[in-house]
C-alpha cells in the first residue's frame, strides 16, 4: 500500500492527514488532525482501526511515521522529513 502524509507545518501547530495512493489517485484515509491541540497519534490510531483492509503491520508503520513527524516538528526540522522520505507532502509551511 502506498501512503502519503499531507503536512501543514505551522509555527504553533502541525496538521497531518493521511491518504492512500493508487495509480495517481489519492484516497483520503484520515482528515487533518492538529497537534498540539489534539492527540494526533491517538486520533489517527482510532481512525485506522476502522480500516479493516489495512494490515496491522501497515498501521504500525503509519503510526511510527506519525511519531517521527511529530518529533521532528517539535525539534523544528522539517527539512529532515522532506529529504529522508518522499511519501511526505508539505502542504503549507510558515
Amino acid at each position: 500500500m502506498d501512503i502519503k502524509f499531507h503536512i501543514l507545518w505551522l509555527e504553533n501547530s502541525l496538521g497531518i492527514a493521511i491518504n492512500q495512493s493508487n495509480s495517481n489517485i489519492d484516497i483520503p484515509l484520515t482528515g487533518y488532525y492538529f497537534w498540539p491541540r489534539n492527540d494526533v497519534w491517538e486520533q489517527i490510531r482510532i481512525e485506522l482501526s476502522t480500516k479493516k483492509w489495512i494490515t496491522e503491520g501497515e498501521k504500525i508503520l503509519i503510526l511510527n511515521s506519525v511519531t517521527e513527524i511529530l518529533n521532528n516538528w517539535q525539534k523544528n526540522t522539517k527539512e529532515e522529513i522532506i529529504q529522508n522520505n518522499n511519501s511526505f507532502t508539505l502542504v503549507a509551511s510558515t
